[in-house]
């Protein structure tokens, strides 16, 4: 299980911090480009986030960066599958498969909610936010999620 951790002095939720730090470093775009992110700025959210590189048809969409607390989390390092097969997973199915919004609105999104596995709840809280490396496509999606189950 994902645990947030807070950081002294700022937003406690990674969801927001992330939110927060992709609006700084987007500047007067509509989106960042990937490259603009720095890697040292969100050292520790980065460790509980994922990359997705969107290619020419959902098809080729592949998760290249899977955060090694996620794949601890998660039972599994998705970095290198397609997101087609990673969305087979009912858990990454449900807290990133709404990824489809922030590519179609150019905006980030976020949700929290709940859904049941093995009998057993599970609540979330995600956020995607879009990049793009000419400022209109999004060729990259960023994201971060967490989950309790109980």
């Amino acid at each position: 299980m994902a645990v947030e951790q807070a950081v002294p002095g700022s937003e406690q939720r990674m969801t927001f911090r992330l939110l927060s730090y992709w609006n700084r470093v987007r500047g007067s775009k509509s989106m960042p480009a990937l490259s603009d992110i720095n890697i040292a700025e969100i050292t520790e959210m980065y460790h509980f986030s994922f990359t997705i590189s969107l290619g020419a048809n959902e098809s080729e969409h592949e998760i290249s960066y899977f955060g090694p607390k996620l794949a601890e989390a998660f039972g599994i390092d998705y970095t290198g599958y397609t997101l087609e097969e990673a969305l087979n997973d009912v858990f990454v199915n449900n807290t990133i498969g709404f990824y489809h919004k922030v590519v179609a609105e150019k905006q980030p999104h976020s949700e929290s909610s709940e859904f049941f596995s093995e009998s057993r709840e599970v609540r979330y809280r995600s956020i995607i936010l879009p990049c793009s490396s000419n400022d209109n496509d999004v060729d990259y999606v960023i994201g971060t999620t967490n989950y309790k189950i109980f």
